[in-house]
């Protein structure tokens, strides 16, 4: 039995990792990896063959993840719960392109897009050539109307415009709503966020409104690492933004998997311990022996 005294090293394993996307655990991941790449190249001057130096240039921080596939999207899902934590207030895309959400059927979004009208008929409620239908009866409500570059109000009380101009209009950063198990209900999303403007043509990208995994915005990814013998360590990736995504089935499936690239601004090393931040900006931390012993976490003022 080697003594407690000697100090030793200890690895984990993939059984003993908890990711934290923003702050929320995905349970559904399968695997996680990364890689940094950094642009160097060697420096010659005339008299030698060999490099007089080395020049350092930009650092590249990408991976991937692989999540398996139940009856929902996992990611997209999670970060949706947190929506009004992690969105910026701006966020846009084209109004037609905001039309589409999980609970929508894609014929009746196009449907409703009327990608065959025109911006002027938008204006003035012409459906096809028939002059006299609102926007309304055209698909597009007066709170779309924005989205278009022209202003909320509707033909009947002549409060809109035919300018296109910015709008004002409620920003992304809006609140999900919840039933009584923690569901998200996508008719309960808050019509809250702040106010922002809105260049004409777009429209703010909202919680309710997001497809695919590339329309989040960046966020965090905390891996916590924990051993039955009470050894902790974490690891963080900041900044992490989705850029592709893939999955597929066959009659040879049995489980079926869905991966995704990301690339990220930081990448923090691995460190003993675990630590929290808390809202006020103070870091808190306790090592494995500390949690084994009961001890207080200690408290530190860096931010």
């Amino acid at each position: 039995m080697a003594s407690p005294t000697i100090q030793t090293l200890t690895s984990f394993s993939g059984a003993d990792l908890v990711a934290t996307f923003a702050n929320k655990v995905i349970g559904e991941l399968q695997q996680i990896s990364w890689a940094v790449q950094r642009d160097k190249a060697p420096v010659f001057t005339c008299g030698s063959p060999d490099a007089r130096s080395f020049s350092r240039g930009k650092r590249g921080l990408a991976g991937s993840m692989v999540f398996a596939v139940f009856d929902h999207d996992a990611l997209v899902t999670a970060l949706q719960s947190v929506w009004n934590e992690i969105a910026p207030s701006a966020m846009f895309t084209a109004a037609a392109n905001n039309k589409l959400s999980m609970s929508e059927d894609f014929t009746n979004a196009l449907d409703m897009i009327k990608w065959n009208a025109t911006v002027t008929n938008v204006a003035n409620g012409i459906n096809n050539g028939n002059i006299g239908d609102t926007p309304e009866n055209m698909g597009i409500s007066s709170d779309n109307r924005g989205g278009y570059g022209f202003s909320y109000g509707s033909m009947a009380s002549g409060d809109y415009t035919n300018s296109i101009s910015a709008q004002i209009a409620q920003g992304s950063n809006n609140t999900p709503g919840f039933d009584a198990n923690g569901n998200i209900v996508p008719e309960k999303w808050g019509n809250d966020g702040d106010k922002i403007y809105v260049p004409a043509g777009f429209a703010p990208i909202r919680g309710q409104n997001v497809v695919y995994a590339d329309t989040l915005p960046p966020f965090d990814i905390t891996l916590t690492f924990a051993s039955e013998y009470g050894h902790t360590a974490f690891q963080k990736i900041y900044d992490v933004d989705i850029l592709n995504e893939s999955s597929g089935a066959s009659v040879d499936t049995v489980v079926m998997a869905r991966q995704v690239t990301w690339i990220a601004r930081r990448l923090s090393p691995l460190i003993r311990g675990v630590y929290t931040r808390e809202k006020s900006g103070d870091i808190g931390g306790q090592t494995g022996y500390g949690i084994l012993h009961g001890v207080q976490p200690t408290d530190y003022s860096a931010n």
